[in-house]
């Protein structure tokens, strides 16, 4: 499945501000922005599956391992822990996108990583499959999710170009993200889902800001 806010994890981004235009000179130059969008796919067995992003940031430059303590400070372009983003990602499915973020202002420069922080995740399956206790909902597990957050595979380092927009689209695909462990054509059926989060670039435009 995606991610966005329609970001359209996933799940998953835009740039720059609105800047004014001169029809003589072009565009003037401004910070950039960058906005993210969330997108998914459908999911076999599931009605719903509702997670929370708390945070949303950028790793400037080329660094593998984050600022840790030694790189250069990490680039919010959201972050609410008490106020976290939430989305039923199976309505972000045959298209569609949710934005993630707003468009926020960042330094002009490389950025290597965006990083998406979940605070909660819970599924819901579809009827008439339950999981072997008989409830239909769960509370999942989340793996580093909510603490250095889960890295979104990009195509490239993100170039953020003062006077620019950057609209990323972050695609959390359900059927790859959401692990059923158990079997729901056995008596046994369905025990558990594990979260083991792949987020992915789906989609990049540049362009000027809206005004």
């Amino acid at each position: 499945m995606k991610i966005v806010r329609w970001i359209p994890l996933l799940a998953l981004v835009g740039l720059l501000l609105p800047m004014a235009c001169d029809d003589a000179l072009g565009p003037a130059a401004g910070p950039a922005q960058i906005q993210i969008l969330l997108t998914d796919a459908p999911a076999d067995y599931l009605a719903s599956a509702d997670v929370c992003f708390s945070r949303v940031y950028l790793v400037p430059g080329k660094d593998e391992e984050g600022n840790g303590g030694n790189g250069p400070p990490w680039v919010d372009l959201f972050n609410k822990p008490g106020e976290p983003w939430c989305h039923d990602l199976l309505l972000l499915r045959d298209g569609i996108t949710e934005e993630l973020t707003d468009p926020e202002g960042v330094e002009p420069g490389e950025y290597g990583q965006l990083r998406l922080v979940v605070s909660s995740a819970e599924v819901t399956l579809k009827a008439p499959y339950t999981f072997n206790d008989g409830e239909s909902s769960r509370a999942l597990f989340i793996p580093s999710g909510m603490q250095t957050g889960i890295k979104v595979l990009l195509d490239e380092s993100i170039e953020a170009e003062a006077g620019t927009l950057i609209t990323l689209i972050v695609d959390f695909d359900v059927n790859e993200n959401f692990v059923f462990q158990g079997n729901p054509g056995t008596p046994a059926g369905i025990h558990g889902v594990l979260f083991t989060p792949v987020l992915k670039e789906k989609g990049r435009t540049q362009g000027a800001p809206e005004n």
